[in-house]
């Protein structure tokens, strides 16, 4: 600190020109600042900013200073980058937190926010919270506007040559204002301002409902009642899924269902879900038939519902009620069928025995009448010999 007061007291001694500068609403003109903000969905703000030194009153005067002592040069560097890059900033954010009733915290890496580089550069590096914030339907970001840059008693306005803003990946954007000079995949850029852009995006909670209000929804169901299981096909028509819908669409599934397997593809214009799950089962039988009661639950109403394999009541808080009936084998009908099929065998069996008796019988018949005519004729035979 003793350093700085230092410094201070120098470069009011020794002058500058820009002392004399009528600052207000001109642009901060000591730094090249190349800023990036890069945002994560719960609303922490990381920012980098590189800044180089460019005015050459003060270039000459830390070369003067390094000559003599490179250290103590780098350490006033890094207290003036401290002192007008970062400790602005702080102070116009801080004030448009208090402004809205929020609160916030700034976190620093190890070694400090700033970082000294080459050539009268530097980094400065802190994250802070609630860069975004929610009302249930949009994130916003309560800091947007055009930001000041104080210095010797001035107010400059906090001008950059360059702002990145990387917004979270798939979040679907409500406005950006002013509009950026480029934008594609989540990631803003501009250049030459002095603002905090204005930005809200949705919610990724209402993302999914707008995405749901306006498609048309059909889901196929089949319960086997072996296996266990309930398999689905669920197709979403009428609008683009976005990555993040369709992981939210999964996390639907699973939280309403005991899912044992999900996937999701486009298909044709359209996201289709497949997958398997464990229904909540109740199953009772009679002397004819077994019954199954699946109950499953959707993650969300649809506009269509099929069940295959069985019938269906839709139930409350979009619950669907399959039932499944098999028909138990009457085993008395088949003991009947089973004893007229041996009584048929049986009289078949008689009958052909009594065809084989029969046919034997009639063979030894033939054979005892040719005997007697046998007979008869050496009966005659013997008479007439016996005559003569």
């Amino acid at each position: 600190m003793r350093k700085l007061i230092v410094l201070i007291l120098t470069l009011l001694l020794i002058g500058s020109p820009l002392a004399h500068v009528a600052a207000a609403g001109e642009p901060q003109p000591l730094f090249k600042i190349d800023m990036m903000i890069q945002v994560s969905p719960d609303g922490l703000a990381q920012f980098r900013i590189y800044a180089t030194l460019k005015d050459p009153f003060y270039r000459a005067y830390f070369n003067k200073l390094a000559a003599n002592n490179t250290t103590l040069a780098e350490e006033q560097f890094q207290s003036f980058v401290k002192s007008l890059i970062y400790d602005n900033l702080k102070d116009n954010f801080e004030k448009r937190f208090e402004a809205k009733g929020l609160n916030s915290t700034i976190y620093w890496p190890e070694g400090g926010p700033v970082k000294v580089l080459d050539n009268w550069s530097a980094v400065v590096a802190f994250a802070i919270t609630n860069f975004l914030v929610s009302d249930g339907k949009v994130l916003s970001c309560p800091l947007s506007g055009p930001m000041e840059f104080v210095f010797r008693g001035h107010v400059f306005a906090y001008s950059w040559d360059k702002l990145t803003l990387i917004l979270p990946k798939d979040y679907e954007v409500r406005n950006l204002a002013p509009a950026p000079e480029d934008f594609s995949n989540n990631v803003a850029v501009w250049t030459n301002g002095d603002f905090i852009p204005l930005m809200e995006l949705y919610t990724p909670q209402y993302s999914y409902w707008k995405f749901l209000n306006a498609t048309w929804r059909e889901i196929s169901l089949r319960y086997d009642p072996q296996e266990g299981y309930v398999q689905f096909n669920a197709t979403f028509s009428g609008a683009n899924a976005t990555p993040l819908i369709i992981n939210q669409i999964i996390s639907s599934f699973k939280a309403r269902m005991e899912v044992i397997s999900i996937d999701a593809r486009q298909e044709n214009g359209s996201l289709v879900v497949i997958g398997v799950a464990k229904p909540e089962v109740s199953h009772s039988e009679t002397s004819s038939e077994e019954v199954w009661n699946a109950l499953v639950k959707l993650p969300m109403p649809f506009n269509k519902v099929l069940v295959k394999g069985g019938s269906y009541q839709v139930g409350p808080n979009n619950t669907i009620i399959i039932t499944v009936v098999e028909k138990k084998p009457n085993y008395f009908t088949y003991l009947w069928i089973g004893l007229i099929l041996v009584v048929v065998v049986g009289i078949a069996w008689l009958k052909k025995r009594r065809t084989a008796s029969k046919e034997m019988e009639e063979p030894a018949e033939e054979g005892n009448e040719s005997s007697i005519e046998e007979s008869e004729s050496l009966d005659g035979e013997t008479s007439e010999s016996g005559g003569e």
